[in-house]
């Protein structure tokens, strides 16, 4: 058997580097596949239809026009959905395609850290249909990949998925962009936050917690508005350009005091790069954040914690570098892109029907 492997990735939020990622990984591994992104913004002819202004509605249904398209040449062996979202209108597309889907976190997982996405529940009724339309398009997929244990357990609890079914594959990061080897330290403890919507992220409690704080400067890199104020720097860069990898580069702590998230691949990036952690306990990011280890989970919203783990750290490199090495080893144990996204490869080539070697010469 031979053909073509589908990969269909959302644009929204993190998923952009993801997507670098797993590009790279398929151009590596020669496997005859295609890749769409799905953007977020929407099309100039699609603004002006009312039901696709909603982001699960678009992409879904762009999804399901791409595959179609493919279905027509009639050599599609297996497709990859990224996120759920893009899968919900394609379930009888994905019935007659091997399919594996993959996503950060379920519409639960969502739910429970929604607040500062501006995501709010709805009535019962709406929110029991949208619960039927995943669980739909889970049960359709071959294989489901969950980026974390925390979304793996909401699948299989909120959702039925049956577990033999989920691989926790995270999405890791390019080892080679971004190093340790390559740390560049100088002159005042510098700490780095990417998060590209800077109150969501915990922006404003980052610069409230080190509001005076002698000899420590800030590198910001959001979208969102930042208050001018001496020693903080903000910048506006793309996911893995020169730019923002000399920024981890010359990092001495990456914080991320995240008021609502999933699994962010800042996160990864600043492990790969040797830089201890402060995070806060939300989403799946105790998975990755292994506080003593390689860096501190704070509670959500606190100042006072966030600011007591940033003097602790700013005040002694001996523990700094062993975190950051620590950190490091994480990366290059669970975190390795290309690995894990070949393992993805792999996967969607099994339930297609092709041995790895086959879908390499198909």
């Amino acid at each position: 058997m031979s053909g073509r492997l589908l990969f269909v990735v959302e644009q929204t939020l993190g998923h952009r580097a993801h997507t670098l990622n797993l590009e790279r990984a398929i151009s590596e591994s020669g496997v005859r596949a295609e890749l769409i992104r799905l953007p977020f913004e929407a099309a100039p002819g699609l603004r002006r239809w009312p039901g696709l202004r909603s982001w699960s509605v678009r992409a879904s249904w762009t999804a399901r026009l791409e595959i179609s398209k493919r279905l027509r040449r009639g050599d599609l062996a297996g497709l990859f959905i990224h996120t759920q979202v893009a899968s919900l209108f394609a379930v009888d597309l994905m019935r007659r395609v091997p399919t594996v889907v993959s996503l950060d976190a379920t519409p639960v997982n969502f739910d429970a850290e929604g607040e500062h996405y501006g995501h709010r529940r709805q009535p019962a009724p709406l929110e029991l249909g949208k619960r039927w339309l995943n669980r739909r398009a889970l049960h359709a997929a071959s294989a489901v990949v969950a980026w974390s244990r925390w979304t793996a357990d909401s699948l299989a609890a909120d959702y039925g998925v049956d577990r033999a079914r989920i691989h926790v594959i995270h999405p890791g990061v390019d080892l080679q962009l971004f190093d340790a080897a390559n740390r560049q330290r100088d002159g005042a403890v510098r700490i780095l936050f990417v998060g590209g919507d800077f109150e969501r992220k915990g922006g404003p409690e980052l610069l409230a917690a080190t509001e005076g704080m002698p000899a420590v400067e800030l590198d910001l890199v959001t979208a969102g508005p930042v208050p001018a104020r001496p020693n903080v720097r903000v910048h506006r860069l793309e996911p893995q350009s020169p730019a923002l990898r000399d920024l981890f580069a010359r990092a001495d702590i990456f914080a991320l005091p995240s008021r609502s998230d999933c699994l962010p691949q800042a996160v990864a990036e600043a492990m790969a790069s040797g830089l201890p952690v402060i995070a806060t306990d939300v989403g799946a990011m105790s998975e990755v954040v292994r506080g003593g280890s390689n860096g501190y989970l704070v509670p959500r919203g606190s100042v006072e914690a966030l600011g007591a783990a940033i003097r602790t750290l700013a005040g002694d490199p001996a523990q700094r570098r062993r975190m950051g090495e620590a950190a490091r080893r994480l990366a290059v144990d669970r975190h390795d892109a290309a690995r894990n996204n070949r393992q993805v490869i792999e996967l969607l080539a099994s339930v297609a029907g092709l041995s790895p070697t086959l879908a390499r010469s198909a």
